[in-house]
């Protein structure tokens, strides 16, 4: 798969769920998926290039458009649909890019909450994991402080304290959006159960009617 080079975030992926979102051809392509994930700063040619792989790997297909069609329109195949569902749900490591979190978010589908939930809960724990090591240091070095005056510390040890009130803020700003993208999903996954319960009540009342 083709990958941005500045942000390592997998565009075969992310064409490859805009190609089962709905079919397209290739330069709609590339200004769905520059706008969808700006972030991600792809190329102008991304798009056609993580297409012609697809193709190549048997993820997506060309269909008959017509003759009064300019363009080739690609779709997704069945293998291409069962890929990107195991992208989304797939375990990943820690830290999870920002970019690689949101294309998961953007292209998930409501079966896929759940495991999506886990993922996001995985990547709290493991800012909570580098706040716990912060935290561990900064105790050990306190523990062994000579009590030197803040004129005798040197120019380093100003500037070490700076970046580790830097990492705190970063790793904690970090888990502190995720546990909100986290409840969101949650309310998600309660609402598409609800609405799969209402369209499960609403079929059986309607072959009882019919029986």
């Amino acid at each position: 798969m083709s990958r941005a080079r500045t942000t390592g975030v997998s565009a075969g992926e992310l064409v490859l769920g805009l190609l089962i979102q709905h079919p397209d051809h290739c330069f709609s392509l590339e200004v769905r998926l520059r706008t969808r994930f700006a972030s991600a700063q792809f190329s102008a040619t991304t798009a056609y290039n993580a297409v012609k792989r697809l193709e190549k790997d048997g993820l997506v297909r060309a269909v008959d458009a017509g003759p009064d069609r300019p363009y080739v329109i690609y779709e997704a195949t069945p293998e291409g649909v069962e890929h990107l569902r195991n992208w989304v749900r797939a375990p990943t490591s820690a830290p999870l890019l920002r970019e690689e979190l949101h294309a998961k978010v953007a292209l998930c589908e409501p079966r896929d909450l759940p495991r999506l939930i886990e993922i996001v809960y995985s990547q709290e724990c493991a800012c909570t994991a580098e706040l716990d090591r912060i935290r561990e240091r900064i105790l050990g070095e306190q523990s062994s402080g000579s009590g030197r005056s803040l004129a005798e510390v040197d120019w380093s040890a100003l500037i070490g304290d700076a970046l580790v009130e830097w990492e705190v803020g970063h790793w904690d700003g970090r888990r502190t959006q995720l546990a909100q993208l986290r409840r969101y999903l949650e309310e998600l996954r309660g609402e598409a159960e609800r609405r799969a319960l209402a369209e499960h009540r609403r079929s059986v009342a309607e072959d009882r009617q019919t029986a």
